[in-house]
């Protein structure tokens, strides 16, 4: 008996893996055969029918918040894209702080800075992660996944990867450790934000460990 539960439950990993490998939630018709291709299609209009650039944005609120345009030395091309949630008031992708701890973080997994890019979702400052204003940017992550071409995609923060999996599942069932994803074909890990290690130290163990399989999955 305990054999057939061990095959039953081996055959629902298989089916969950397969659908992780399938699943392409930011396509616009939420999951499957998103081609990223049509990216510049979807992107927000500007007046004249072109591309809105994030520094032109005017679709939410959140533009107001806008100081200057969004900051952080990106290569061309990266073959791991970093994503956080929302972009700082004065500009940068993360304040100094949590910066620094990024940077270290990609030099424990000898990621150096020509390899790499640091985006955010939302493009302007933001104290609360909202869906409503996640959909105005949501085609500007679509641009820089395409643009940067990565291999990789790491996910920082838990509001930001329920949105991006559309799911509402914990920590401990999405984090690196124990899972991956395909985004748009980017196999995907997700792990705490900077911030939550700043402001619980406890996490920096487990980013730790999903580091470390983030690293593996680069070499």
């Amino acid at each position: 008996m305990s054999g057939l539960k061990e095959s039953i439950e081996s055959i629902l990993e298989l089916r969950d893996e397969i659908e992780r490998a399938y699943s392409d939630p930011l396509g616009e018709r939420g999951i499957y055969c998103y081609d990223l291709k049509k990216v510049a299609e979807t992107s927000v209009p500007d007046e004249k029918g072109g591309k809105t650039s994030p520094s032109d944005c005017h679709e939410c609120p959140l533009w107001e918040n806008r100081i200057v345009s969004l900051f952080y030395f990106n290569p061309k091309k990266a073959r791991l894209l970093s994503v956080v949630p929302a972009a700082e008031k004065s500009g940068a992708i993360l304040l100094p702080d949590a910066e620094q701890m990024y940077e270290n973080q990609m030099n424990a997994i000898n990621v150096p800075r020509s390899s790499r890019a640091l985006v955010s979702l939302l493009k302007c400052p933001s104290n609360v992660f909202s869906k409503e204003y996640a959909d105005k940017c949501r085609s500007f992550l679509k641009e820089d996944m395409l643009s940067f071409s990565p291999e990789v995609m790491i996910l920082f923060g838990l509001d930001l990867a329920h949105y991006i999996l559309n799911n509402n599942k914990s920590y401990e069932e999405i984090r690196a450790r124990n899972k991956s994803f395909k985004v748009n074909g980017i196999r995907t890990f997700v792990t705490y934000s900077q911030r939550e290690c700043i402001d619980d130290p406890s996490c920096k163990r487990a980013v730790w460990e999903d580091l470390k399989v983030i690293g593996k999955a680069l070499s």
